[in-house]
């Protein structure tokens, strides 16, 4: 059905009525989730669950919802990012190119205030390459290691920052306080940074992990395996957070999340040993030597290292099954990168004494 709108020149302008009773929802809908005063544990319920991760999407392609008074969540199918509402403005945090477009049209529906800030996570384009849409007058922070990648870049949808900071920060601004800490190793990019909101209870670890699934393959591409296996107790021990952003899933991070990311390392660490000494491995093993020639030794290598990372995926999936999402997915993957790290590579002497005999060398 139709309707007709006139303007003051009498021309009509027709106007589909399904879709303007669409925006006119839309609006009441924000109007009234502004008003809306802040649950945690309803917002935990609905919005950490597995459950909330199969829900439909609405026709605009994205969804938001609060994680704190005055911090909205956005996110598409797969990617997230977050802004803060300020006494003076808005500071949008890790500018996703995907999801950035849906935050720029969401703002004005929840405030008048200009955006004041934009903060770079890391140097990836997956998470900075929608810098260039917002507002020049914005301040946009980065990290002074993180922007010479971005110099060698040279990429226009990814600025230089207004502002670099070296080791640690502080960001002041309407009311809202974040800071920011370079923690000396990085586990995904080049140069990582922590970010906490205090106030809110929030701590941004961009790309550290997935919640309620198994690790991202090779550990999320990390450049540190080794610190990515130490950080979640890190940051558990450092940081009094309620919510953690990851910048992946439609489903917000919690502490029980990197909890039951953490207990899947200490059990894979504990798998990579177990196969490392256990009889059927070093069975395995001399099987292997005995197939190749000594001019094969790339061959030879490469197979000995799978065995161990099929070995110890095999335990893995049988371990998680159920536990949390995409287990079978990366395993035999995330158990190679960790086999290499912690058995071959960079061998702690203790749990090595242990194994009988050589594993594998380089």
């Amino acid at each position: 059905m139709k309707t007709k709108i006139y303007n003051h020149s009498n021309k009509s302008i027709v106007i589909n009525r399904n879709l303007l009773l669409v925006m006119l929802s839309f609006l009441v809908s924000i109007s009234l989730f502004a008003q809306e005063k802040f649950d945690i544990e309803k917002t935990k319920a609905k919005y950490a669950s597995r459950d909330y991760v199969y829900e439909p999407l609405p026709e605009s392609g994205f969804n938001y919802y609060k994680i704190a008074e005055n911090a909205y969540f956005v996110h598409d199918n797969f990617e997230h990012m977050v802004f803060f509402e300020t006494e003076d403005g808005v500071v949008v945090v890790d500018p996703v190119p995907g999801v950035s477009p849906y935050t720029l049209k969401l703002i004005p529906q929840i405030t008048d205030k200009p955006i004041t800030h934009v903060i770079y996570s890391h140097h990836h384009a997956d998470h900075a390459q929608g810098a260039y849409l917002y507002p020049e007058s914005a301040i946009l922070i980065g990290n002074e290691e993180m922007t010479e990648f971005l110099k060698v870049a040279e990429d226009p949808k990814r600025p230089l920052p207004d502002v670099t900071w070296k080791d640690e920060y502080v960001l002041e601004t309407g009311g809202l306080r974040l800071e920011f800490k370079d923690l000396g190793r990085n586990w995904h990019s080049q140069k990582d940074i922590i970010m906490y909101a205090p106030q809110q209870k929030i701590l941004f670890a961009i790309d550290m992990f997935h919640p309620d699934a198994a690790p991202w393959i090779h550990w999320g591409e990390s450049s540190d395996p080794d610190f990515a296996f130490q950080l979640p107790r890190y940051l558990l021990d450092n940081y009094n957070f309620e919510f953690v952003v990851i910048g992946h899933e439609r489903i917000i991070g919690t502490r029980f999340h990197m909890e039951q990311y953490e207990a899947q390392i200490k059990d894979m660490k504990k798998i990579v040993f177990e196969v490392a000494m256990s009889p059927e491995y070093h069975k395995l093993l001399e099987e292997i030597t005995q197939r190749y020639h000594g001019s094969a030794a790339h061959y030879e290598y490469k197979e000995k290292i799978m065995t161990a990372a099929e070995l110890g995926a095999s335990k893995y999936i049988m371990n998680w099954a159920g536990k949390v999402r995409n287990v079978r997915l990366n395993a035999v993957e995330n158990i190679q990168t960790m086999f290499m790290h912690l058995i071959v590579l960079d061998p702690p002497i203790k749990e090595m004494q242990k194994i009988k005999g050589n594993v594998i060398t380089h």
